[in-house]
């Protein structure tokens, strides 16, 4: 399946640091040009290990938050194309 729809776009993926999230962001970085990736979950451990693993790379922006949280998640939301 080709994914150029996507290149050029900011996506945000809710649950990033968990199983699906993280096979997921492996996916889209083999086979696409995002512009960013940001990360949202609200496990600071496991975000921090996975910054660890991205250091230096600018397209990926981390955000630890709760999806009930309406107001991080809107602030995680902004520049988003894709969630």
């Amino acid at each position: 399946m080709s994914l150029d729809f996507l290149k050029d776009k900011t996506i945000l993926i809710t649950g990033g640091t968990g199983s699906f999230g993280k096979n997921f962001i492996k996916y889209l970085l083999q086979d696409t040009e995002l512009k960013k990736i940001i990360i949202f979950s609200r496990d600071g451990l496991k975000q921090f290990n996975m910054q660890k693993k991205f250091s230096n790379d600018k397209t990926k922006r981390f955000y630890i938050g709760d999806v009930r949280d309406l107001p991080r998640l809107e602030r995680a939301f902004d520049g988003v194309d894709i969630v």
